[in-house]
């Protein structure tokens, strides 16, 4: 059985989780546009610039709401009194 988890603390691990997936979400969209010439290498056919920019950046971003989803259904259930009882929200 996982511990139960705190209001206060569960806010806290989704503020910080927030600000990461924030981050990796800027830092994917800033380097896809910015340094797509640099990348000169050939990927599945195509220049990886492209690739990153077309299709890599989207498949970033899913896996972001993917792991958002994920974490934060998690602990939700830890801050649930009875695991038993799903949240009525």
């Amino acid at each position: 059985m996982t511990p139960r988890l705190l209001p206060a603390e569960f806010a806290n691990r989704v503020k910080r989780l927030r600000w990461i997936l924030l981050l990796v979400w800027g830092s994917t969209t800033f380097c896809a546009a910015f340094f797509a010439r640099d990348f000169n290498f050939t990927l599945l056919g195509g220049p990886f610039g492209f690739w990153m920019a077309a299709q890599g950046s989207v498949l970033i971003f899913l896996a972001i709401t993917w792991i958002y989803a994920l974490l934060v259904n998690h602990w939700e259930q830890q801050t649930q009194s009875d695991p038993e009882t799903p949240s009525a929200s």
